[in-house]
């Protein structure tokens, strides 16, 4: 069965018209259904400027390992590009390079798999040198494959006993020039992720606790990302992370440094996010990116809680986490988005046993809530300390006053005298006026 369908609020730019296929195959596990998925992709081509005009989705027991769908599906998407003026088939699985071949023949259609469409959105998103050189990565790596599926018919041309066809040296000279540029990027990468490593390092000197944002595209990370910004600075600045509606808005780790009211201070970062069937050759290309959870103080696992697949996104989240090896890192459950559901609905897919806050990350609607989490896991190491600070020593009165969460204070003859919360960095810092 298939409908007709348009991402509701498209943007202008569309790039083509494009049919939605996908296969459910009765033997094969998922964990998320074929119609989520479908729908998830819509989202993407939405991400890449096109526009879906119908989804057409169907149950077999196997998949065609020559052209992906029979043949009395390719000629019913005949008719429907027809029908609609399409001129993209999107799958709802990765290719081989033969199946993209034959079913390009056979449609006369321009075909992209998940991955393919997800590896573009990514090139086009990345900013960052890392980023950039990342998704080329993944890119060559995904193509490689390709390049032998997709040429093999080359290797029977003007070739004889004992030598070597022309398309057979055309491929061998495709595969080292590929296995060459991915040595290439793959030592371009290395360097810098050392360069990271050195900012990664300032960070560590400043001694603040680091909150990483994860989890998956679109559930709002970066929207709460500056609504901390915020807190002390109402205005919209350019140091905001970008925010749209869409798939993959922010793809290069961001870092800031957020001031609460109360003086505590942390670094907040928000990373890529994820997306169902995310293809191992990104995966792997962001590993060194993602990596930096692995630094993080607290994790805050942000979760669309008005998707229906809310389990389904945390449960991918926390499988990341523990691939990078992150899973003992204290974290909290932010479930975002709280406005779209109602408060009884909330309360039924709440895990008792989870550490969770519902927030609205949109009107700040149960930010304080979080902050208050916030604050216990971060806090667990400060000590109230009580101190006497000389008049003459302006600095550090300044110091404490605007960068420590004060208890009280009261300026006497001898100076000022002091109760607040101290990390063990400043306790050591200050031990000369202790109390």
């Amino acid at each position: 069965m298939g409908r007709p369908g348009k991402v509701k609020g498209f943007i202008d730019s569309v790039i083509g018209k494009a049919i939605v296929v996908g296969i459910e195959v009765y033997s094969r596990k998922s964990d998320i259904s074929l119609e989520d998925s479908l729908a998830e992709l819509k989202e993407l081509s939405y991400a890449a400027g096109i526009e879906t005009v119908y989804t057409i989705s169907q149950k077999k027991n196997r998949i065609e390992s020559g052209t992906y769908l029979g043949s009395g599906k390719i000629e019913e998407i005949k008719a429907l590009a027809a029908r609609f003026g399409a001129d993209i088939l999107l799958v709802d699985d990765e290719l081989s390079g033969i199946q993209i071949r034959n079913l390009e023949t056979a449609l006369d259609m321009e075909i992209i798999d998940r991955t393919s469409l997800i590896l573009d959105i990514f090139a086009n998103r990345a900013k960052s040198k890392e980023g950039k050189l990342q998704v080329e990565l993944a890119r060559m790596r995904y193509e490689k494959p390709r390049i032998v599926g997709g040429s093999t018919q080359l290797s029977k041309q003007a070739g004889g006993i004992g030598s070597r066809g022309l398309g057979e040296k055309k491929l061998e000279l495709d595969r080292r020039t590929i296995d060459k540029k991915i040595r290439d990027v793959e030592r371009s990468i290395e360097a810098l992720k050392k360069q990271r490593e050195v900012q990664k390092n300032k960070r560590k000197k400043s001694h603040l606790q680091t909150v990483a944002l994860i989890g998956y595209t679109n559930a709002g990370k970066s929207t709460l990302m500056n609504t901390f910004l915020r807190i002390n600075n109402p205005l919209k600045s350019k140091h905001e992370s970008p925010v749209a509606d869409m798939l993959f808005a922010t793809l290069d780790p961001f870092h800031r440094k957020v001031k609460l009211k109360n003086n505590l201070e942390f670094i907040l970062t928000d990373t890529v996010g994820f997306v169902s069937k995310l293809p191992h050759t990104l995966v792997d290309a962001f590993m060194s990116t993602l990596e930096e959870v692995k630094d993080a103080d607290l994790l805050l696992y942000v979760v669309d809680v008005s998707n229906e697949e809310y389990e389904h996104q945390l449960k991918v989240t926390k499988n990341v986490v523990k691939e990078l090896g992150a899973q003992d890192i204290p974290y909290l459950i932010v479930q975002n988005k709280k406005d779209r559901l109602d408060p009884e609905a909330l309360l039924e897919i709440t895990d008792p046993l989870e550490t969770s806050v519902p927030i609205s990350a949109l009107t700040g609607d149960g930010l304080d809530q979080l902050i208050s989490k916030i604050e216990e896991k971060i806090m667990k190491d400060y000590k109230v300390v009580d101190l006497i600070i000389p008049f003459e020593e302006g600095s550090m009165l300044n110091y404490i006053l605007e960068n420590t969460k004060v208890v009280e204070h009261e300026y006497l003859d001898d100076g000022l005298h002091v109760k607040a919360y101290l990390n063990k960095y400043d306790i050591k810092r200050y031990k000369l006026y202790l109390v």
